[in-house]
């Protein structure tokens, strides 16, 4: 059955992007630092980075801005591969084709676009990605597992990841994988707040 997991670098003070991100400055001011590991990738990190992923991802839940954000530098040739991307948000849009990957625009909300993706993903893992959409998930209580790359560096502002997230969330560490440009921790949800 499909997990739902969050997969995402971010600083240690809890930052998936620095100040002043938007389209053209998709990180954020200082933020590029966050994606060191995956430009330079030790064996440990590609493994994370490509090898888990090809095997796990079955589709990817994913919010408007994100989408509006990202892309351009992902460009025609998007890195989910023979995905479907499910993108919230208020706007309609036509399905879009970028090479392998399709993204469709669900403004339903997060249950229906986690439906649609489930269904999709055929019995592998659904992925969340972006500070809002994550944040929707675990306060939905929807969320199996959180991959976080945290890289070793102290922004002090930007986009938080885990603002907003109403009750607290139990979790169990599952592995830690320290590499030079990161530290990669896994942790299985216990106890998921339901809204």
């Amino acid at each position: 059955m499909s997990k739902v997991i969050i997969d995402i670098t971010m600083s240690l003070d809890g930052f998936v992007t620095g100040p002043n991100d938007g389209p053209g400055n998709g990180l954020g001011n200082g933020g590029e630092v966050l994606h060191e590991w995956t430009y330079h990738p030790t064996p440990d990190d590609l493994k994370l980075l490509v090898e888990e992923p090809q095997q796990r991802l079955g589709a990817c839940v994913l919010g408007r801005r994100t989408f509006d954000i990202a892309q351009s530098a992902w460009g025609e040739e998007p890195p989910f591969g023979p995905t479907t991307v499910f993108v919230l948000t208020h706007r309609p849009h036509e399905t879009l084709q970028r090479g392998l990957t399709t993204f469709m625009f669900v403004t339903e909300g997060l249950d229906s676009a986690l439906a649609q993706a489930r269904a999709s993903a055929a019995g592998k893992d659904v992925m969340l990605m972006g500070a809002q959409v994550s944040q929707q998930g675990l306060r939905a209580g929807v969320v199996d597992q959180l991959e976080i790359h945290v890289a070793p560096v102290l922004l002090g502002a930007g986009r938080p990841l885990f603002a907003h997230i109403g009750e607290p969330v139990t979790l169990e560490r599952l592995r830690v994988i320290p590499t030079p440009a990161a530290t990669h921790l896994r942790y299985r949800v216990k106890e998921p707040h339901h809204a």
